[in-house]
């Protein structure tokens, strides 16, 4: 097992945020000669971190890397991951796990905006809040997340599992407006209460075991059923889509 610590060093540019996608596990196999970009600067990664190795592998799956100091400014961590695990001690940046299809990351703070965009395997697990347009598409795009697992101990913003196409998204607190909207295939989990949720869904099941706010009247009420041991509210839809989509909600109220 080897283990690559990146602890970032204090500097007096903290506000300029670092382009970081060459951190995943596989690029570690041969050393650390890597490099990231602050602004329009290339700069190696001992001059932004302190680095230290323990241990040998041979395979990325053997490789973890754990991010310490003000990692708030590090985007687009885990791009591409197939393999292996990134563990980040406090708030990570923007895209972190794009297009991610392996391995796990570990966000023990907060996660900024598009957190596991348009992920295709492999599991990530945030301890804190994620920003908006978590495990969604990108802007224009048409496809989000397409399989793997995301789960948010804490709240998600708005836009959430946008254009979902597989996998499995679980929120343990709020999310904010919208989630699930577009959504194709897979499964969104929403602990507590969320607004406007599966507007325009095609396929897929939503639950909401909260409150929905907002609830649009384009979905059929079907009855009710039993799920991790609460009764929750069946719908499907979007029917104004000719949806097949399915809503599960606890309690729903309608936009005044």
């Amino acid at each position: 097992m080897k283990k690559v610590t990146l602890a970032m060093k204090p500097t007096s540019k903290s506000f300029i945020p670092i382009e970081a996608e060459s951190i995943v596990p596989k690029n570690f196999l041969s050393g650390t000669d890597l490099s990231v970009w602050r602004g329009n600067r290339e700069l190696g990664l001992d001059e932004v971190f302190s680095v230290s190795v323990e241990g040998e592998a041979d395979r990325p799956e053997d490789i973890e890397v754990v991010l310490s100091g003000e990692t708030f400014r590090l985007k687009r961590v885990g791009e591409y991951m197939d393999d292996g695990k990134i563990t980040v001690l406090g708030d990570i940046g923007m895209h972190c796990g794009n297009f991610m299809s392996g391995g796990t990351i570990e966000i023990h703070g907060n996660a900024d905006g598009w957190l596991g965009r348009e992920m295709a395997g492999g599991t990530i697990l945030c301890r804190g809040d994620a920003a908006n347009y978590c495990a969604s598409g990108y802007r224009g795009g048409r496809k989000g997340m397409t399989g793997g697992t995301v789960e948010v101990f804490g709240r998600a913003g708005h836009f959430l599992a946008e254009n979902i196409s597989g996998g499995v998204v679980t929120v343990h607190g709020d999310a904010g407006d919208m989630a699930g909207a577009e959504m194709r295939d897979g499964t969104l989990i929403v602990h507590g209460d969320c607004s406007r949720p599966a507007a325009n869904m095609k396929g897929g099941s939503c639950y909401v075991y909260g409150t929905a706010h907002a609830m649009l009247p384009t979905f059929k009420k079907i009855g009710t059923v039993r799920h991790e041991g609460q009764t929750l509210i069946h719908f499907t839809g979007d029917i104004a889509n000719r949806g097949k989509g399915n809503l599960f909600v606890k309690d729903y109220r309608y936009l005044d």
